[in-house]
């Protein structure tokens, strides 16, 4: 019966390679979502609502984020990241779950008193460096 001596030994490395991949989710998911993101569209339970209007988000390398949604701190609180989840750590911790995630769309889901939210986010344009806006200087050697 080589079966039952195979399958255990098969079944415990592709246990072992799947272990790395739950990790390199995580931290794509949080190289993904660093920066600053603004709110475009939400839905309230499926439907569309405007009452999240102007809502960002940022997210820090170092696990810091910051959101002025009515449900969370307006201040820098920190933030976990599992796999697609993230968490954001306040007193009453919020749970998202990022459902799409590219270059400069964000669509996080989450449960507040038996509503679900849909925020879809655009990731904010970076700000251009003061020497890169083609200013000419000033003459001042005159």
């Amino acid at each position: 019966m080589l079966l039952p001596r195979t399958f255990f030994p098969v079944f415990c490395l592709s246990a072992l390679l799947a272990l790395p991949s739950c990790e390199d989710t995580s931290e794509k998911t949080q190289a993904a979502i660093i920066g600053h993101w603004e709110l475009t569209k939400a839905l309230r339970n499926e439907r569309e609502t405007g009452t999240l209007a102007g809502v960002y988000f940022d997210f820090n390398a170092d696990g810091m984020m910051q959101t002025n949604l009515p449900v969370g701190a307006d201040v820098p609180v920190e933030y976990e990241v599992d796999k697609t989840e993230i968490l954001q750590k306040t007193a009453q911790p919020i749970r998202y779950q990022a459902v799409t995630m590219e270059d400069s769309l964000l669509v996080l889901k989450m449960e507040v008193r038996g509503m679900t939210f849909e925020m879809h986010l655009q990731r904010a344009a970076e700000p251009a460096p003061v020497d890169s806006l083609a200013v000419p200087p000033s003459d001042t050697a005159n």
